[in-house]
């Protein structure tokens, strides 16, 4: 089989993958895709019902300060429109219904906005009291803040729950600052108007991928392309496949998840021994997507906006998730960190359990659900878990510096290296043109003058 050649590879079509490869593209640098799926999109993957509706799977909003995605959608002539929210968003604690966020949670969130001023987000380990934050569990932090089991468990579900896709209990508080302050904050992570849930994608951020794909030029992304060696020196990378394809190039940048990574690629000679500890500590997040589908959204006629957050049960948050011009209404909802063994339960069993959940937030029309769609991303074998990687506590202090350093000849990319917007589309495409960008230096740098 004979052995394909360019300047650049680049392993996986996520936005990161797209993002470096078109950046390439306009520097006049040759690329080539390898991605192990039949479709590009990464984390990202929309479905449509027998009626047309769209039901995103995976990623699926973007918001104020995204400025990239926003520049992309124009680009690409993808509609907008806007989270669905008509009616009042409401809280459940202990099972009850309140009308807001507690005070005493409040004042912990405008706490964390407070601390994350303070976060360098090139180089975390140069924040105030970075070694400190990094030695204690979010978890001990909140605690060190309240008494109150409730308002502990409300900020649990709603920082690192909501946002980290974990227990605070998992994380050190300097992870958790360093993620906030990449997304600007607690409110504008946690809001739909105005926030990181504002706008959805006619089409969904898959039919985005597909735009760039085709405009990248699909001859040059291979699919079901699994990448499972990588020889390397400081000039040149050989890349093999799990079906024998070889590709040599100069350079090479990986973009998948940190475990994708671990799980299935081999390199010779190994990585340093700091950037596989690095690898190996950037562990997957636990995230649950589900989609209540009802024949119309009946949570309105309540003036309920169908944006939930509660301290009970599996569900951790719901939102009105129905799309303009079709008659169904659509609660999507999320299972997160521990509560996510729920899928070690029996199929039908899960669903009782959830919608019963929802009649507590909605009423008994809530168990009359036309379809309820589950969609587990830790069980998908180039994703292994959502929405993004986290260190445990403690490996900050230790790793932090070596997330986006290249090894000779191979760069690294993907939202968990972004610096603004870590976790999100934005972390991504940001993270691919970084790189991109560094290896255009690189190259250039080294062609001889004539």
């Amino acid at each position: 089989m004979k052995t394909k050649e360019t300047e650049v590879l680049i392993i996986g079509a996520g936005f990161a993958g797209l993002s470096a490869a078109l950046k390439l593209k306009e520097n006049g640098i040759s690329s080539l895709i390898l991605e192990a799926r039949n479709r590009v999109g990464g984390r990202t993957k929309t479905r449509y019902l027998e009626s047309g509706l769209q039901i995103d799977l995976g990623g699926q909003w973007i918001g104020p300060t995204q400025d990239r995605m926003y520049e992309l959608v124009n680009k690409y002539q993808i509609d907008l429109f806007p989270s669905q929210l008509f009616g009042a968003a409401q809280y459940m604690v202990n099972g009850l219904p309140i009308e807001d966020v507690p005070a005493e949670a409040y004042a912990i969130m405008n706490e964390i906005d407070r601390l994350i001023e303070s976060i360098n987000l090139e180089n975390p380990m140069l924040s105030p009291n970075a070694e400190e934050y990094d030695k204690i569990t979010f978890l001990e932090w909140i605690r060190s803040h309240t008494s109150d089991d409730v308002i502990v468990e409300f900020i649990n579900r709603i920082i690192t729950g909501a946002l980290l896709t974990v227990d605070s209990c998992e994380i050190s508080l300097l992870q958790g600052l360093y993620y906030v302050a990449s997304g600007q904050g607690v409110k504008i992570l946690t809001s739909a108007e105005g926030g990181a849930q504002q706008d959805r994608l006619v089409g969904g951020p898959q039919e985005l991928a597909s735009r760039m794909a085709d405009d990248l030029g699909r001859e040059h992304i291979f699919f079901n392309a699994e990448v499972v060696r990588i020889d390397h020196c400081d000039t040149c990378v050989t890349v093999h496949t799990s079906d024998h394809r070889i590709f040599k190039a100069k350079k090479v940048i990986i973009c998948t998840p940190p475990v994708v990574t671990n799980s299935y690629i081999r390199f010779f000679p190994p990585l340093p021994v700091k950037k596989q500890r690095t690898i190996q500590n950037q562990l997957p997040g636990r995230a649950l997507k589900y989609h209540a589908v009802y024949s119309r959204p009946f949570w309105r006629d309540k003036g309920l906006s169908g944006q939930t957050l509660t301290t009970d049960g599996y569900i951790t948050e719901t939102i009105d998730n129905s799309v303009p011009g079709h008659p169904e209404g659509i609660i999507t909802f999320f299972v997160y960190g521990f509560s996510t063994d729920i899928v070690q339960a029996d199929k039908q069993v899960r669903k009782e359990i959830l919608l019963k959940e929802l009649a507590v937030m909605y009423g008994d029309e809530a168990l009359d659900a036309l379809d309820l769609i589950e969609y587990n991303w830790q069980d998908k074998a180039y994703t292994q878990g959502c929405f993004a990687a986290h260190f445990p506590t403690g490996g900050f202090i230790l790793y932090s510096d070596q997330v986006r350093k290249p090894v000779g000849s191979i760069h690294w990319a993907g939202t968990e290296t972004a610096t603004v917007w870590n976790g999100y589309f934005e972390g991504a495409v940001r993270s691919g043109e970084r790189e991109a960008l560094l290896i255009t230096e690189s190259l250039k740098s080294d062609t001889p003058s004539i």
